[in-house]
């Protein structure tokens, strides 16, 4: 019990009178009666209580944290109750169960796990009559032994349980262990003990509700948050008809979103059962630009290898916070790789591919709030994605993965109107592989499709994003540069032609050499039509053929 302090009581016959007669003593003659020295130390204790429980009830009410307020009470009752050691668990409205919060005299791991759910039958009436009662009996045997069994609550050493009760309502339980001296829990020191407790409830339901509303603030926030950058990405998305530029925007947004370090997409190529790298962010520049551009081929991961492969043919996200720790990563990664969030993209309940982000920045951790995020995103990215890549495999050829022809003059049309409208110049470039139909006759048409692709890649390396490259015929190519004159579309031109003459061409036969011819017409200079402006870089292709090919020639 506390410290007693010494306490003067003053009564008047008042008092007396309503005191039981055995509590004082009556004197001879016309003396008042004399209180007995026990009633005296009673009632001492009484206002010792009452005094005590009113301060610890002021203290209480003055803390809002609920962690806080749990210690100073569950503190308070171990020194009060002299107990070996005390817990006190608090219904969770979330997980609808009563979970142990805070324990004195007990093993911290093993409180962490034990909870109970609310049930029907006597051990939950006598808990909710309000008043203490032991949990064991006088043999040492557990009363309601099955649900003490059932929620393994024996790990609590508990013998007393008491209630704390608000509004008729069953908020917490507060459980004392056998006394330190062995002996048994007196009446008076249960009632003081459940005093608090009535105190201490109110404090702590109004914590609760606090942590509620503050929780529910938070998840308004988080869902807030989440809803802003889904309307975001769903705006771009519906904007964009550029596939790569829709998975550079999208990882972008993932990226962000987590506060990742580093991030890729990886696509299914449903030919060979094996996720290729499409888009990645934070990596070398130099190693960026080449993976955005398509230049660079980078390692597949057949489904179901290594963490890409695992979720995509499992179609559920993984998430590691500590790689080094994981067998499923091989040495080689796990210099690079700390943390990983391995998110499927699902179209149509297919996976079509996976978003990775490893490494959260200044080293924190990746949490639950990141994968609900990264979920909602990737499942709407998903079905754009996989819309986009339709309409991607319409307008591009399979072999060069350049756009195709018709694609071209669509795009043509609407670049010239809008350099009419905005009186801004464009230029066309049309060029062509010198003496193809030879080198096909000598080396092989699978020789010659090397030469198509390898060259269609020179070409994107020397464009700007703005710029539309296409197969124009067989062994043709035409790019559209918006916003160029012909002055700076000739330098174009020329550096292409630069390259492909000094490009070595892989083959069995060793390294083979070609080279190309090109013809630039510029709008609005040499035609201010489609039909036009296309004659005149045809007949300046025409005139660099007539010149001795493997030259540029202007309308």
């Amino acid at each position: 019990m506390p410290k007693k302090e010494k306490i003067i009581i003053s009564l008047n016959s008042a008092h007396l009178s309503k005191l039981p007669r055995d509590s004082y003593e009556v004197l001879d003659g016309d003396a008042p009666p004399k209180m007995k020295p026990e009633t005296i130390a009673k009632l001492e204790q009484q206002v010792f209580d009452f005094l005590t429980i009113s301060k610890i009830g002021r203290s209480l009410l003055s803390i809002q944290k609920i962690d806080q307020l749990s210690h100073v009470f569950l503190s308070s009752v171990y020194e009060a109750s002299e107990a070996a050691n005390c817990a006190l668990f608090l219904y969770d409205t979330k997980d609808e169960s009563f979970k142990c919060i805070k324990a004195i005299g007990l093993d911290p791991e093993v409180i962490g796990e034990i909870k109970f759910k609310k049930e029907e039958g006597l051990f939950w009436q006598v808990l909710n009559s309000g008043e203490p009662f032991p949990i064991i009996d006088s043999f040492g045997n557990h009363r309601f032994e099955s649900v003490i069994k059932k929620w393994n609550l024996g790990r609590i050493k508990s013998q007393v349980w008491v209630p704390l009760i608000v509004k008729k309502s069953l908020i917490g339980v507060l459980t004392l262990g056998m006394k330190k001296d062995g002996g048994i829990y007196q009446e008076t020191e249960l009632s003081f003990i459940l005093q608090m407790c009535n105190q201490a409830a109110i404090a702590l339901e109004t914590a609760m509700l606090d942590e509620q509303k503050e929780r529910a603030s938070k998840d308004l926030a988080k869902k807030m948050k989440s809803l802003a950058v889904l309307y975001s990405v769903s705006r771009a998305l519906n904007f964009s008809t550029d596939l790569k530029k829709m998975l550079l925007f999208i990882l972008d947004k993932a990226r962000d979103t987590v506060g990742a370090q580093k991030a890729s997409l990886m696509l299914l190529d449903t030919t060979t059962d094996e996720l290729v790298v499409h888009a990645a962010r934070g990596v070398p520049p130099d190693i960026e630009l080449k993976i955005n551009k398509g230049l660079m081929e980078c390692t597949r991961i057949k489904l179901g290898e290594g963490i890409a492969g695992r979720v995509a043919i499992s179609k559920k996200y993984m998430l590691v916070n500590n790689v080094k720790n994981d067998d499923r990563f091989q040495k080689s990664t796990k210099s690079y790789v700390e943390s990983i969030i391995c998110m499927p993209l699902i179209a149509n309940d297919e996976s079509i591919g996976v978003i990775n982000l490893t490494n959260k920045k200044r080293g924190g951790k990746f949490n639950q709030e990141d994968v609900e995020v990264l979920s909602a995103l990737a499942g709407q990215a998903a079905i754009t994605i996989h819309n986009a890549r339709l309409y991607h495999m319409a307008i591009t050829d399979g072999l060069t993965q350049l756009r195709i022809h018709r694609y071209l003059q669509q795009r043509l049309d609407e670049e010239l109107a809008r350099s009419s409208r905005f009186k801004r110049p464009l230029s066309l470039i049309i060029s062509d592989i010198d003496n193809f139909k030879n080198f096909n006759d000598t080396y092989g048409h699978q020789q010659g499709d090397i030469i198509l692709m390898e060259t269609a890649k020179i070409f994107r390396q020397n464009v700007r994003e703005i710029d539309i490259v296409a197969r124009y015929g067989g062994e043709e190519f035409a790019v559209i540069l918006p916003e160029t004159a012909l002055k700076e579309a000739l330098v174009i031109a020329e550096r292409i032609r630069e390259q492909v003459e000094a490009y070595e061409y892989p083959s069995k036969q060793g390294k083979l050499k070609t080279t190309i011819s090109l013809g630039v017409a510029a709008y609005p200079a040499h035609a201010q039509e489609k039909t036009l402006l296309i004659e005149a870089a045809d007949k300046a292709l025409y005139e660099a053929k007539r010149s001795g090919k493997n030259c540029v020639a202007y309308a």
